[in-house]
């Protein structure tokens, strides 16, 4: 685990500072600071960013109310997770105003690997807050980039219908006079008394005045991209990059005009499919920059083939073509994820840079959204007692692993967890132990599973581990080191030492059997349940 430059503030008493520090001897790069006083405290809390402050609740003299409140209060350290060392855990009235992944216990005694365990956790979640706050402030940038790019849009339209307002104005204007003008040329030009001088230089005004007539039947017919727009589109696209782009077109002679148009504004790999099935192989096997598609095609429509692509959950922007007949189709291309539709008849080597500019930016600026949005969903999937995935965390990445698992031809297992007559230790001992059990072992099971196993909170008392590239005997070694883990443990009650035991039961993912991960969750739940019926303290699996 490697922490870069990171600050722990401790207020403990001499033996749980050594304990402390020896637990955390391997970690490199972070730096502890101490306080013998709350005026110390708040001194160094004004003064640093802690990622973790740790405060022991029997020393003299100590208000954890007050700690806290600073904490709250202070712009740099609002965020910062409080772990307090107690003889006794009791629920604060300032732990109200604390959320849930802000606070946790850690009962006397305690050891090195227990302190170190609950340290690890804090620190990920350190990391993920702080992706979280990034990730906030891209949305922020983002954001204003496209209300940015809106307003510009805006000021772009108002300017284009001010320019045919004031186009149509003129041109009305003009006609009236125009016309007269046009009338006294035809009846000059049937005189018999004018020269013929004079009759052809009424010829050149007639030439003219046509001419005008034609200048303004275009005023009022001005084209929805101006050269400035297709200038800006050639600046804005990175012409060092061969772009691979894909068109699906079954259509010889409009593959080639477009073949011909687009080669012809910018360097890019042309590839063509005629088929959607032949499309989505040449997907599967590369990335591309844009994917063209037409309406019509031999194994179906453009539409069914972009709800295909939507299943692949692609980040590559869709454009769809087609016939100014079926123009009315673009629309529901649109409503399906296309980012833009044209008509193929509309084409041209101007207006076809503009499109594929705005397209970039627009499937840039959703993949920015979509990537700090993903970010701020990670921290929502944390179990507020132990700090763990929660259960509908679990279930996505089992479905996730099967998947990858089928795909690539790799081994899965999965774990489920049990506390063995957990429901007896809160009727004897009261919730509050079996909060400090749970949080406890989750934090023992989490330093002891590789950074690719996903740990979860699956139920109230279970826990679930997710192994990829991992077969049955890899799962039964963690499976008893975990059992023995928890034997070994003393769970302090007060005077009492508490002895707990689990049991645990193993699923191995089988592809033509286990369908639904659903299926290998109920394989894991039945291998438990075998487990318990032989008393508890026992592992079983199921192939």
């Amino acid at each position: 685990m490697n922490i870069i430059e990171n600050k722990i503030l401790v207020m403990a008493r001499p033996e749980s500072k050594t304990i402390i520090k020896k637990s955390l001897k391997n970690i490199s790069d972070f730096t502890i600071f101490e306080a013998d006083s709350e005026n110390k405290a708040f001194e160094l809390i004004y003064k640093h960013i802690f990622i973790l402050v740790i405060v022991d609740d029997t020393l003299p003299n100590i208000d954890i109310y007050k700690i806290g409140t600073m904490l709250l209060s202070h712009k740099k350290t609002y965020n910062a997770p409080l772990l307090i060392i107690t003889d006794t855990i009791r629920h604060e009235n300032f732990l109200k105003n604390f959320k849930a992944l802000q606070i946790d216990y850690i009962q006397k005694p305690f050891n090195e690997q227990l302190i170190f365990a609950k340290l690890k956790i804090f620190f990920e979640l350190f990391k993920q807050k702080n992706a979280v706050d990034q990730s906030i402030d891209e949305l922020d940038r983002v954001y204003k980039k496209i209300i940015d790019q809106h307003e510009l849009d805006m000021e772009k339209e108002d300017s284009k219908k001010e320019l045919i307002n004031i186009s149509s104005i003129a041109s009305n204007q003009m006609q009236q006079p125009l016309q007269n003008l046009q009338g006294n040329i035809y009846q000059l030009l049937h005189t018999k008394d004018i020269s013929q001088k004079t009759k052809s230089s009424i010829t050149s005004i007639k030439t003219s005045t046509e001419r005008i007539l034609q200048i303004s039947k275009k005023l009022n017919t001005i084209p929805a991209k101006t050269n400035q727009a297709i200038t800006k589109a050639v600046l804005d696209l990175n012409t060092n990059k061969a772009y691979k782009i894909l068109y699906v077109e079954n259509l010889d002679d409009d593959f080639n005009i477009f073949d011909h148009l687009i080669r012809s504004v910018f360097r890019c790999k042309l590839i063509r499919a005629k088929t959607i099935e032949h499309g989505m192989e040449l997907i599967a096997d590369s990335r591309f920059d844009l994917i063209f598609i037409t309406h019509t095609l031999p194994d179906g429509s453009g539409l069914d083939m972009i709800a295909k692509l939507n299943q692949l959950h692609l980040d590559s922007p869709m454009l769809f073509t087609l016939n100014n007949a079926d123009i009315h189709e673009g629309a529901k291309a649109i409503a399906k994820g296309a980012f833009a539709f044209f008509a193929k008849e509309n084409i041209s080597s101007k207006n076809i840079l503009s499109i594929i500019d705005l397209t970039l930016r627009k499937a840039g600026l959703t993949r920015e959204v979509k990537d700090a949005r993903s970010r701020i969903v990670l921290i929502s999937r944390r179990d507020y007692l132990t700090k763990l995935y929660n259960r509908a965390c679990f279930e996505q990445e089992i479905e996730s692993e099967t998947l990858r698992a089928k795909r690539y031809q790799t081994e899965l297992t999965i774990l489920i967890i049990d506390f063995d007559k957990f429901k007896q230790i809160n009727q004897t001992h009261g919730y509050d132990t079996g909060d400090v059990i749970l949080s406890t072992s989750a934090a023992l099971i989490q330093s002891m599973v590789r950074d690719s196993d996903i740990v979860c909170r699956y139920g109230g008392k279970e826990f679930g581990i997710i192994m990829p590239n991992t077969g049955l005997n890899g799962a039964k070694i963690l499976a008893q080191r975990i059992r023995k883990k928890i034997i070994d443990h003393e769970f302090e009650k007060g005077s009492i030492t508490l002895k707990i035991t689990v049991s645990v039961g193993i699923a191995l993912y089988v592809p033509d059997k286990d369908t639904t991960f659903g299926l290998l969750i109920k394989k894991a739940l039945n291998a438990l349940a075998s487990a318990e019926d032989e008393g508890g303290s026992h592992i079983k699996t199921v192939v």
